[in-house]
């Protein structure tokens, strides 16, 4: 899951933190945010949110996620979104996201996406290429060389190629050949001019440990690091109890094969509809926590989804993108967030806080 059109509001939302004069603490020499201090956290593992904005605005949000520890944020890049036309490329927020996430010691792990969970977002001039098709290769690593070129002061922690690209390709072997070939093609030349930063594919949890086991160990065997986005949710979108929370992330470390884990995305509903209550929410949090420090040196970063939860229109917007119309991925989407829509914190973000400089 991905939430493109929230990031992108997001970064104007930033934008507008510095038109309104957040600067740099001259005594520190540390970027501040309007939340206040920046909370400090081991620098060999970093901790990312899906920094949505609720009804309080961008300003209020990140600063909140600044003072629960943020250190990075997923930038997602939807290549039919960004590559209007062939060769022709339009993006006005990496000029932003390059002016303002260094300001606020803001790192940032790039999503370029060919597929977006179940959306193919090939441009129009390729669709019905098969993705290792050397018209479709030379057109990525374009809009690869674009997007890296305009985020010159940014720090890029990590690029993953596609986003749970196993809804879209499913069972079929032939795809998840094409799009390895793809894959380590699109890597290359992504290696040549960032080689420290480490570079995957997102793929869901679900499909890691199931029945594509074997089709993305193939495909994983070629990146630097596993990328995987972990709900702890039964098929109808029903919550597994917290408690299952370290073994399942155990079963990840274990199937990685000796190479990193990113935790690209997690979270878990608060809402009835998903048999799930702030209760069971919070206790997810500290199960997280609890399992990275478990595996501590197998898990570089997790990303938490999401800080506020969202409006009745966007989750409305996001069902229909996702074309899945039940009461409980409704209930999913719209009570992921760590505090309510209107502001109020749940007991997820206090269970949160207790982390936030490494507390317990």
């Amino acid at each position: 899951m991905n939430i493109f059109s929230v990031a992108l509001a997001a970064i104007l939302g930033i934008a507008l933190i510095v038109i309104a004069g957040c600067s740099n603490d001259s005594s520190t020499g540390q970027s501040q945010s309007p939340g206040g201090q920046i909370a400090k956290r081991d620098a060999n593992r970093l901790l990312g949110f899906g920094v949505t904005e609720g009804a309080v605005g961008y300003e209020v949000a990140f600063g909140e996620a600044k003072r629960a520890g943020i250190q990075f944020i997923e930038l997602p890049q939807q290549w039919d979104d960004i590559e209007t036309s062939p060769g022709v490329y339009d993006s006005p927020f990496l000029e932003m996201a390059n002016e303002v996430y260094p300001t606020f010691d803001t790192g940032i792990v790039l999503s370029l996406n060919p597929i977006d969970t179940n959306a193919l977002r090939l441009p129009a001039y390729l669709k019905g290429k098969a993705f290792d098709d050397s018209e479709v290769i030379a057109a990525f690593t374009r809009f690869v060389a674009f997007t890296i070129a305009g985020l010159p002061k940014a720090r890029i922690v990590a690029i993953s190629i596609g986003n749970e690209v196993d809804g879209n390709l499913g069972d079929d072997e032939i795809r998840w050949r094409q799009y390895r070939r793809f894959f380590t093609e699109v890597q290359t030349h992504i290696k040549v001019k960032l080689p420290d930063v480490p570079v995957g594919v997102k793929t869901t949890y679900s499909a890691i440990t199931g029945d594509q086991r074997q089709l993305i160990s193939e495909l994983n065997a070629h990146a630097d690091a596993v990328m995987v986005t972990y709900y702890p949710l039964d098929a109808d979108f029903k919550v597994r109890p917290p408690s299952v929370v370290q073994d399942e992330i155990g079963s990840l470390v274990s199937l990685a094969d000796g190479k990193p884990v990113h935790l690209l995305e997690t979270g878990y509903p608060s809402g009835a509809a998903n048999g799930s209550s702030e209760k069971l929410q919070a206790d997810f949090v500290g199960n997280v926590f609890a399992a990275w420090d478990k595996f501590a040196d197998d898990i570089p970063l997790v990303n938490i989804v999401w800080l506020y939860d969202m409006s009745p229109e966007e989750v409305a917007a996001l069902t229909k993108y996702y074309s899945v119309d039940t009461p409980a991925f409704a209930g999913f989407l719209g009570t992921l967030g760590l505090k309510t829509h209107s502001g109020d914190d749940k007991l997820a973000f206090l269970e949160l806080l207790k982390y936030a400089e490494g507390n317990k």
